[in-house]
């Protein structure tokens, strides 16, 4: 059989014709064991790759366009290699997936997958806890007057202390020491 009528055979085959696909499929047969065998996993069966190889093979026969300047065999054995490669990867990922998570993690210590992930450094709960205190200290300055919040700004906020603070306040400085530790103690019962 030559190139010609191999791909009169692929012609017959696409428009519906089994007879036609039988005979290719008997004369490919080759290329199919052989793309079966190729990249044969630990977790994927020679008989599942076989059954891939074969429908990438009449999948490709529908695929094949005479029309791209290649014959038949020439299109056809790239074409069910490719198709094969990509089955068995995505059942691989469906495997890698399906482990259980208290599956052996198979290094000598016996840890399970589920171990391993974990991360005893991570501390939620106190990052929760800040985050609720700084959203109360955020309601309780709103709650300041203005001046009060302007005395806090100076003293926190530009690092300038109480006695500088009072200068450029114009304010004495015992009343604003007053009246930071009043602010002070005001915040610290309502957190």
């Amino acid at each position: 059989m030559d190139y010609k009528e191999i791909d009169a055979l692929a012609l017959k085959a696409q428009q519906g014709d089994t007879s036609a696909a039988a005979l290719l499929e008997r004369c490919f047969r080759p290329l199919m064991l052989s793309a079966a065998g190729f990249g044969k996993t630990e977790n994927y069966s020679f008989e599942d790759s076989l059954q891939d190889a074969r429908l990438a093979f009449l999948e490709g026969i529908q695929a094949f366009d005479t029309a791209a300047g290649t014959g038949f065999a020439a299109f056809i054995k790239p074409y069910v290699y490719q198709k094969g490669q990509n089955r068995r990867r995505k059942c691989l990922r469906r495997l890698a997936r399906d482990v259980p998570a208290d599956a052996k993690a198979g290094n000598e210590d016996g840890e399970t997958f589920i171990s391993l992930l974990e991360d005893p450094g991570a501390d939620i709960e106190s990052g929760y806890i800040h985050r609720e205190e700084l959203e109360r200290l955020t309601a309780a300055l709103k709650e300041l007057t203005p001046e009060e919040r302007a005395l806090l700004k100076a003293v926190y906020g530009k690092n300038q202390s109480i006695r500088g603070t009072s200068q450029s306040l114009g304010v004495g400085y015992s009343t604003l020491q007053y009246r930071h530790s009043r602010i002070l103690k005001r915040l610290k019962g309502q957190l």
